[in-house]
């Protein structure tokens, strides 16, 4: 009998068995888009980063010295910002339209405010009742009010405050061009 030399895949270092050259390829592919996920998901976070700072407030000094807080306007045409209320950090939507600042319950709750007198106000949702408090301190920036009246809103949903003109009535306010400026008069 004459041996012949077999092709044994054990023999040959170079040739894989065909299972193992799949694996290879699955893993290469996994790898790949991996790799397209990861650096998807970096360049989104750039993209909603400069987003965000771009809508950030900042602080300005006006030509005679008069600090201005500069709010751009987010894509519903909407200002917010973050303040404080009775030293506590809130966040706030400017509403020229409200005649108080309106707290939402979760932030009523955890600022433990007073519910005063319940009384009816009209809102872009119809009628609600309110309850009548003061917060002892409401401040954006380095505009800083005290004893200011507000009203707890059960109805509102989150945790925006709405700053209305209870506290805005005291200040200069300018819209141009997607952009409110805040100033003392």
């Amino acid at each position: 009998m004459e041996n012949t030399p077999q092709n044994n895949s054990d023999d040959d270092p170079e040739q894989l068995p065909p299972d193992a050259a799949g694996a290879i390829g699955g893993w290469m592919i996994a790898l790949l888009w991996l790799m397209l996920l990861l650096g998807g998901s970096l360049l989104a976070n750039q993209w909603l980063t400069a987003r965000s700072n771009a809508s950030k407030p900042y602080w300005n000094t006006s030509a005679d010295g008069t600090p201005e807080l500069v709010l751009k306007s987010d894509r519903y045409g909407q200002y917010a910002l973050a303040g404080s209320a009775n030293g506590e950090p809130v966040e706030f939507l400017v509403d020229t339209g409200a005649s108080q600042i309106s707290i939402p319950i979760l932030v009523a709750d955890r600022l433990n405010l007073t519910r005063g007198r319940s009384y009816p106000v009209q809102t872009a949702n119809g009628e609600v009742t309110v309850y009548a408090t003061e917060l002892d301190e409401v401040s954006i920036g380095p505009f800083t009010m005290k004893n200011v009246p507000a009203h707890v809103n059960p109805g509102m949903n989150g945790d925006v405050a709405l700053l209305g003109m209870s506290f805005l009535r005291y200040f200069e306010l300018k819209q141009t061009g997607g952009e409110l400026t805040i100033s003392a008069p």
